[in-house]
């Protein structure tokens, strides 16, 4: 089972359905100036929008906070 926004092979899974989906031309707005660089995909199933996990600054700063309690974890 694929976490929210775990991009395994492509895929993603909606955080507010559920729905399983290839993330691949899942864009929220095409026309949207900033598309084209742009990690959010929408949910065919309910029209949710949200960031692909591990993409873009959301991603950079989550590893970032990753590694920062993995070390104040280890002796």
């Amino acid at each position: 089972m694929a976490r929210a926004g775990s991009g395994v092979a492509g895929h993603e899974r909606c955080p507010l359905c559920g729905a399983e989906f290839d993330a691949a031309g899942q864009g929220c707005r095409p026309s949207c100036p900033l598309a084209s660089g742009c990690r959010v995909v929408c949910c065919p199933a309910c029209g949710y929008s949200f960031p692909q996990e591990g993409a873009g600054l959301a991603g950079r700063l989550q590893r970032f906070f990753q590694r920062r309690r993995d070390a104040r974890r280890a002796p």
